[in-house]
């Protein structure tokens, strides 16, 4: 928080009229602004919603969803859940968490989009397709991203093995890590330390790195050689993991489509597999084959 307040104090001789008022809610309620469009903003202040705008863009942002997202990105560091849900609840203005919800996800889809760099996303399914294993780790609310990835490159490749450190068995899952393999780290604030130290595992084998996170100051992307950031905003307690989520669906797709005679084979396995142990509930026209696609 120290930096936006520190640029809004370097303009205080400055400020007049609508503009000091947002600088003194930004102040007194970071919160509500991080939770606030430039619209909700504007109305609460009784000011027009350029106003808003103008003054994010001279604090230096590149508009004011720029200076809302590092609000946000600061007090996801910060605050406990316990807080960041009271500020949540405290800050609605008449409109439904429903509907927040579903706008704040949007948003941080269309960010997330955005920010994707072409040359690091590039890099990635490189990494992952001439990979000989791909080894997923993800802690706690990122335990289901890591898994949804594990479970779509697997069916991909062939190759993905999910880490699960419940068992007390994570040292046994990693004994086989080198240079031929892949590490892909997921986790978003507050970082789970057991995923940034299995980061620092497998660099001294030297497996290659990459990380899904939120952005340049998460402590994986320092030790990643490709990130690749999905926003976490979140409505009440929890960060959001639809913008991984989404993220995860898109760097799958690439690689499918990059490997496609590879990943059409593992499919049709899977298919045969699928329909030879009656796992799914298949239509009298559509009955199991007998033919082995691997045969």
């Amino acid at each position: 928080m120290a930096e936006v307040i520190e640029r809004i104090q370097q303009m205080t001789g400055r400020l007049t009229g609508g503009a000091r008022k947002v600088a003194e809610l930004i102040v007194e309620s970071p919160q509500e602004v991080a939770l606030s469009t430039a619209a909700r903003v504007a109305e609460r202040l009784g000011i027009s919603q350029s106003t808003v705008v103008r003054f994010a863009t001279a604090l230096g942002y590149d508009g004011y969803p720029a200076l809302r997202r590092e609000l946000q990105d600061l007090i996801r560091r910060n605050l406990e859940p316990a807080q960041r849900l009271n500020d949540f609840a405290t800050g609605a203005h008449g409109q439904r968490p429903l509907h927040r919800s579903f706008q704040s996800d949007a948003d941080n889809l269309a960010v997330t989009e955005q920010g994707v760099v072409a040359r690091d996303f590039d890099a990635a399914v490189s990494l992952i397709s001439a990979a000989r294993t791909v080894y997923i780790f993800g802690l706690r609310s990122s335990f289901g991203i890591a898994h949804t990835l594990s479970y779509l490159l697997h069916q991909t490749l062939g190759t993905a093995r999910l880490l699960d450190a419940g068992r007390g068995e994570l040292p046994d899952q990693l004994m086989e890590i080198g240079p031929r393999d892949v590490l892909i780290a997921i986790s978003f604030p507050r970082y789970t330390r057991q995923v940034i130290e299995t980061m620092d595992l497998a660099a001294a084998r030297k497996a290659r790195l990459i990380a899904i996170t939120d952005g340049p100051l998460s402590p994986l992307a320092a030790r990643a050689e490709v990130v690749l950031k999905a926003s976490c905003g979140g409505s009440g307690f929890a960060n959001s993991n639809v913008a991984a989520v989404a993220l995860v669906n898109a760097l799958v797709a690439e690689v499918a489509v990059r490997n496609k005679p590879r990943a059409v084979k593992v499919l049709a396995q899977l298919e045969w597999t699928l329909r030879q142990g009656e796992v799914l509930e298949f239509g009298p026209d559509n009955a199991p084959d007998a033919g082995d696609p691997a045969r």
